[in-house]
């Protein structure tokens, strides 16, 4: 069978949406967004965030006919509580104006995020010429994979084993730092590519697997450096960050497009 090869976005425009009236940037290989504070970073990472939730769900099921406002599209409504942005504050300027977020991508096919004003959230796929009606239509025409690495945050002191479900609906939100040690319990046939990860890209430090208290079902991880072997929670901030920055790079093998949050990127920049 013929694979169509994977597609990456090639650009986003905004409208209406949050500070940005109007706004469009083109992507490329590697991208840094620069800029001061409020000048729009955040916004275009949580549009991608949004995108990855939409994604989730795009592939596995049908599309539907959505009415909202006034009109309606072929597409498929995000629920509310999958999304990792707020909608409070959507619409630029809190105007009554559909917001919308389009990303092109590399094989001339869109898709489009929109915020109808009675709130909630649709993704619509275009396609030139052609209506999209299954998830396996979805697949053919948009073979772009991406992975989102959130926010950062430290770890748990005491971690209660989360169930495997809540852990992965939860990658890609603020609630991955508190599952981190059950991320691992649970995916642990990755865990010695990323042991050996942490080793070379930080000298002197070692990892080892989660460990369950069945009694309490509390997850301990231990880390050892040099001759001192402490608790993942002791060991410090930044070594807590660069853990989970590796764990999201390691599941992203073969992503095309990762966005990284500010604190990601704070942590590559040495400034933890």
């Amino acid at each position: 069978m013929q694979t169509r090869p994977a597609a990456r976005i090639s650009g986003i425009t905004f409208e209406n949406f949050k500070g940005f009236e109007q706004y469009s940037l083109t992507l490329e290989q590697l991208n840094i967004l620069v800029g001061p504070n409020n000048s729009g970073k955040s916004t275009i990472i949580g549009a991608l965030r949004a995108l990855d939730s939409g994604l989730g769900i795009a592939r596995s099921r049908s599309p539907e006919r959505v009415h909202f406002d006034e009109s309606s599209e072929i597409g498929y409504r995000i629920p509310r509580d999958s999304l990792p942005i707020s909608l409070e504050n959507v619409h630029s300027n809190y105007n009554t104006e559909i917001s919308t977020i389009t990303f092109r991508l590399n094989n001339r096919h869109k898709l489009r995020l929109v915020f109808p004003t009675d709130g909630g959230c649709v993704l619509v796929p275009e396609v030139e010429g052609e209506i999209i009606r299954t998830a396996a239509a979805f697949n053919k025409y948009f073979p772009i994979s991406l992975t989102v690495v959130p926010v950062l945050g430290p770890v748990e002191h005491e971690e209660i084993r989360r169930e495997r479900s809540t852990v992965v609906n939860g990658l890609s939100t603020h609630r991955a730092s508190r599952h981190f040690r059950s991320y691992w319990h649970y995916f642990s046939d990755g865990f010695d590519d990323f042991a050996k990860l942490v080793e070379s890209t930080w000298p002197g430090m070692e990892v080892e697997r989660p460990e369950l208290d069945l009694s309490t079902n509390k997850l301990t991880m231990f880390c050892r450096e040099e001759r001192m072997t402490r608790e993942l929670y002791w060991v410090g901030f930044g070594f807590q960050i660069w853990c989970q920055l590796l764990t999201h790079l390691s599941r992203a093998k073969g992503r095309r497009l990762i966005p990284l949050s500010q604190v990601a990127l704070d942590v590559v920049c040495g400034r933890s």
